[in-house]
């Protein structure tokens, strides 16, 4: 129950994050946009680490090159892209594409770690495809039918 709310307080975050980015973004560059929000995650974690006692060094070498891809390819490729969709894209579209992670991670797992995949994850992962296909689906009529009313309107 803990985990269920704990990923519902991180999908009330998040969602928050984009929202307040989507309108941020209008006005600020995305170097600068993202240089102010990791910035000061890094120095809310580092303060939390401290705070906590968690070790800062120490780790293996192995260690720090997962650390380093996980800082490379989710953060600054990841997250990065996101904040730079979020000027264009609206904050709903941005948070319902997140739904998307667990399935890359599921199939990343699978190519790259060898794990494998459940049935339950192959039905959960269709399920959120074909919702987040919906969705976009339903943004696209909606797009349609207001462009259409906007110029019926002139």
């Amino acid at each position: 129950m803990i985990g269920d709310i704990l990923a519902l307080l991180a999908a009330g975050v998040i969602t928050a994050y984009f929202l307040i980015g989507q309108s941020v973004r209008k006005n600020l560059s995305l170097v600068a946009y993202v240089f102010i929000c990791y910035l000061s995650s890094s120095i809310f974690l580092l303060a939390y680490s401290v705070i906590l006692k968690y070790p800062l060094i120490g780790y293996a070498n192995s260690d720090w090159l997962w650390f380093f891809c996980l800082a490379l390819i989710s953060t600054i490729l990841g997250q990065t892209v996101l904040n730079w969709l979020i000027k264009w894209l609206s904050a709903s579209t941005i948070s319902m594409s997140i739904l998307g992670e667990p399935v890359g991670t599921c199939t990343l797992a699978f190519l790259i770690l060898g794990e494998s995949i459940s049935y339950n994850q192959i039905i959960g992962s269709l399920i959120i495809l074909i919702g987040i296909c919906i969705f976009l689906i339903g943004q696209t009529v909606k797009v349609k039918d207001d462009s259409s009313s906007n110029s019926k309107a002139i």
